[in-house]
């Protein structure tokens, strides 16, 4: 009987059991799906189990309608019931997004408005004050485009915790790329408090590890905002409108002059709406790395906070000092001096560093609705390159341990967004760099002190310079100045510019500034010992827009320079018997020729038809009988000239200058080269009579491929010597110099009519020189210069006329290509 009963008692039970498991599947189900419909979600579980404490999803996949492009699913959803109320843990899974990022926000926000606008206590958005949601290794993405994308975000091992109005959010590493512009966080950690008004707000941000990678267009400056992906702020983000600008004409120039300064606030405003008043912001091991062609410079690592000061909020980066052991070779040299600076500064350190101390950059944006300035500030140092993160190599630096820089800088933004006022000094001890633009050789050991106090429209229409000072050593340049843009008047005409301003370099030993000089870039020179002084100072004002009636460029140079002793190579000692000299083959591969007094193709000087000489004068250098190596006059015509053309178009080299560059200097385009290049014709005018410094000429520049010296060239040319070249001959052979591969002969022989009409030009032009009798003048004008013939045809002769005072007087104003054969 009990047998009986106990049976009964156990199907009956089992019956039931039966019916709680077959039932629980589907309640829970239903009680998910309907959680989810509060958030107007869709949720499909692969399985479910019962737990101890409460119930265990596998495989639960979240439908947002509202927002398509996400896709979200969980490995396993844990919920349990205890005495401190209910728990959600979601282990594992996905949540991804693909779409552009306005799509994806767009449609983020407004399922947010709609289903998490606060309401209650209760309500959705806040959930039970009893209830705690915890996620771990979660992973995040976001791509722009299924294929190719062009902005991504990811976050590996996401941990999530939601108690008691507080969140707590985690990542093992974020990663976030847009544009040219990367940035990698590791172990970052967030933590949002919830007051009694309002959404959370961020109440401390930290993390090991911040590296970011961006890649800066070498075009122009504000395709830096491309290069970062635009990240200026929504228009909704920034309080204060955004309205074009007018320059100082009145005219609008867009939002260009104060986007950086939109941004900025934006930005800051932002942050300060997201943070408690009492937040710590701290991230540690901030690195970047930034390149530009193919370049690479590295930054940090270093500390970045935020803060509130006094209305502002402050951004302030400092790189980690390393031990001392490791940060180079601190504690060298005595403890930096310091010289007074310009205008009344404090002064520029002078002194290598005897130890490093923090450099700090400071930027404080103004939160209020008032239009207040933007200040910066970059204080400190010395501080070693490598202690800031530079690494051997980066822009062509190297010895970088040994290099410091100090600096105090003072950068303020108008409340406007239109101008950059900038009051800074500082120092680079022992900088050493590589750089084609400078030199073909490293440049070791550079001590360079600045000072600049200006400002300037960051719409490029007006800048000005109080004052800026450069010394290297003991060479001291100091400039002022001020530019303004000159809008034009038609809507297809180009801006001007008016540029007006002075320099001065003050009275120093020639011997000092060469000692100054780093060897690297006068690499020539070294062994050269100089005396005597120099000094120099000019002033400008020029109008692009009226170059004929306002060019006015002068300068006034007291060089009493003498050179004392020279270094074998460079001695004119060498000319005086055979040499060889550098010159290159028609595949322009560098070679060396030999000439020289006792070699066969040399030509003494009173061998060469006098009517070359009147040929180099005429179209070279029309001053060279009277100046010492440098055409005054030429250079400010040069200049005036490439302004008006808007490109380098004519050059103010010397004879003297071309053989010092002929004799001593390769072909590249150089800081270098023009500094020695300068020293060296000083040199040769020095040494050297005018007529030495013709026949050195005449025998090795070049005439053509692999025609060095007037030997070849006659013969080339004309089958004839150098002593019997007519004034028409001399003339085309000087009329190629600037660019000697470019021959003018039409098929039979004869030049060309359009340049034998520009010889005649040149002819009449020696002759208003009284270069040529008129005699010589009309022969000349009879001739058709013929290649391979000594002997030019001669043409019934020509009244000679008037000489015409505007007869051109360089190569510049040659026939056009058109003309040419």
């Amino acid at each position: 009987m009990i047998s009986r009963r106990f049976k009964l008692a156990a199907a009956s039970g089992g019956i039931a059991g039966a019916a709680i498991v077959v039932g629980f599947g589907p309640a829970v189900r239903y009680e998910a799906e309907r959680a989810a419909g509060r958030y107007g979600a869709e949720v499909v579980v692969e399985r479910l189990s019962p737990t101890f404490d409460g119930v265990r999803l596998r495989g639960v996949d979240v439908i947002l309608a509202e927002v398509p492009s996400a896709r979200i699913h969980f490995d396993e959803v844990l919920v349990t019931y205890g005495a401190h109320g209910r728990k959600v843990a979601l282990r594992g899974g996905v949540v991804a997004a693909t779409g552009p990022r306005e799509v994806v926000l767009r449609q983020a926000e407004a399922w947010r408005a709609h289903h998490l606008a606060p309401t209650s206590s209760s309500g959705a958005s806040g959930g039970d004050a009893s209830s705690t949601t915890e996620l771990a290794a979660l992973q995040v993405s976001w791509q722009d485009a299924a294929t190719s994308p062009t902005e991504t975000f990811t976050a590996t091992d996401l941990r999530f915790t939601r108690a008691e109005g507080k969140i707590t959010v985690s990542a093992a590493e974020t990663t976030a790329s847009s544009g040219r512009a990367t940035v990698s966080v590791k172990n970052g950690h967030l933590d949002l408090s919830r007051p009694a008004i309002g959404g959370y707000r961020v109440a401390g941000l930290s993390a090991d590890g911040v590296d970011a990678e961006l890649t800066v267009s070498t075009g122009r400056a504000d395709s830096v905002l491309k290069d970062l992906g635009d990240p200026r702020p929504p228009r909704a983000a920034v309080t204060e409108p955004v309205r074009a600008p007018l320059d100082r004409q009145g005219v609008e120039v867009g939002v260009t002059a104060v986007s950086l300064r939109s941004a900025l606030v934006g930005a800051a405003r932002s942050l300060d709406l997201a943070l408690e008043p009492s937040a710590r912001v701290r991230l540690a091991g901030v690195h970047a790395r930034i390149h530009r062609g193919g370049d690479v410079l590295n930054l940090g690592p270093g500390t970045f906070e935020v803060s509130r000061s006094d209305g502002d909020l402050v951004v302030a980066l400092s790189p980690e000092l390393r031990a001392p052991d490791s940060a180079g070779p601190a504690g060298v040299g005595p403890a930096p001096s310091v010289a007074p600076g310009p205008s009344g500064s404090t002064g520029i350190p002078v002194a290598p560093p005897a130890r490093e101390e923090a450099l700090t950059f400071r930027l404080a944006v103004a939160l209020g609705e008032a239009a207040r300035d933007i200040v910066a500030d970059v204080q400190g140092g010395p501080i070693w390159l490598s202690s800031l993160g530079v690494r051997e190599g980066d822009f062509g630096l190297f010895d970088v341990g040994l290099t410091s820089l100090s600096t105090r800088s003072h950068l303020v933004l108008s409340g406007d967004g239109r101008t950059l006022r900038i009051d800074g000094e500082g120092r680079l001890h022992a900088l050493s760099l590589r750089s084609a633009a400078l030199s073909d050789e490293p440049v070791a050991g550079l001590e360079l002190a600045f000072a600049l106090k200006g400002e300037l429209d960051l719409d490029g229409a007006r800048a000005r310079i109080a004052e800026a000072e450069l010394d290297l050593g003991a060479i001291r340049l100091v400039v002022r100045g001020d530019y303004d843009r000159v809008k034009a008047g038609g809507p297809a005409a180009e801006d001007a510019y008016r540029l007006r301003g002075s320099f001065d370099l003050p009275l120093t030993a020639c011997q000092s500034m060469l000692d100054a000089t780093p060897k690297g870039l006068v690499p020539r020179l070294q062994g050269m010992r100089l005396a005597g002084s120099f000094a120099a100072r000019g002033r400008a004002d020029i109008d692009t827009a009226r170059l004929d009636q306002s060019f006015h460029l002068d300068w006034d140079a007291s060089n009493s320079c003498r050179v004392l002793e020279a270094p074998r190579a460079v001695s004119v000692e060498r000319f005086r018997a055979p040499f060889r000299h550098a010159a290159y083959d028609a595949q322009g591969r560098a070679v060396e020729v030999e000439t020289g007094p006792g070699t066969a193709d040399w030509v003494p000087w009173s061998r060469i038809s006098r009517f070359m000489e009147v040929a180099v004068l005429t179209t070279e250098d029309a001053g060279f009988e009277h100046h010492h190596g440098f055409d005054h006059e030429a250079i400010k015509n040069s200049i005036r000239e490439n302004l008006r053309k808007k490109k380098f178009v004519r050059g103010a080299s010397t004879l003297s200058m071309q053989l010092a560059k002929n004799l001593y200097l390769d072909r590249g385009k150089n800081l270098s080269r023009k500094l020695q290049e300068a020293v060296l014709t000083m040199y040769l005018e020095q040494e050297l009579t005018k007529e030495q410094i013709l026949e050195l000429y005449f025998n090795v520049v070049e005439f053509g491929p692999m025609l060095y010296g007037i030997g070849p060239a006659a013969r080339a040319y004309f089958s004839t010597v150098p002593s019997d070249l007519s004034l028409g001959q001399s003339l085309y052979i000087s009329s190629i110099l600037p660019n000697p591969k470019v021959q003018h002969f039409g098929s039979g022989g004869a030049v060309a009519p359009g340049w034998m009409s520009y010889l005649q030009k040149l002819m009449k032009s020696a002759r208003a020189r009284n270069h040529l009798t008129d005699e010589e003048l009309a022969e000349g004008l009879r001739e058709t210069v013929i290649r391979g013939s000594p002997s030019p045809q001669r043409g019934p002769r020509p009244l000679a006329g008037p000489v015409d005072p505007t007869a051109p007087e360089t190569p510049g104003d040659a026939p056009s290509s058109e003309e040419w054969p």
